[in-house]
């Protein structure tokens, strides 16, 4: 019987710790676009290279939307791994956001 009980609680507590570690991940994806929203509105207002946060290595450049889809994604610049985790990305060396390409 004790047995049981600690494996079930065993169970519990990684099934918790799984379920802590996704909403944790879901938590910093959700804040990374508020900052990445904070970043391309303080661009729009003429503010050069604003990055999102103070460690990040991009910044916004450009917003792609699709009305119809009702969805909007902030560009960033580059196209690392780190940066295309949180949105599309600009591939150095073509043609910029709005022109000929």
């Amino acid at each position: 019987m004790k047995k049981r009980l600690v494996l079930i609680g065993s169970l519990a507590v990684a099934g918790l710790m799984l379920f802590g570690n996704g909403m944790w991940l879901y938590a910093k994806a959700q804040l990374a676009q508020v900052l990445l929203e904070r970043a391309w509105a303080r661009t729009l207002h003429g503010e050069q290279d604003v990055k999102p946060w103070r460690w990040a290595d991009t910044c916004p450049i450009a917003r792609l939307q699709f009305p119809r889809q009702r969805r909007s994604y902030i560009v960033l610049a580059g196209a690392s791994g780190r940066n295309l985790a949180f949105g599309p990305g600009h591939v150095d060396g073509t043609a910029a956001p709005e022109q000929i390409g």
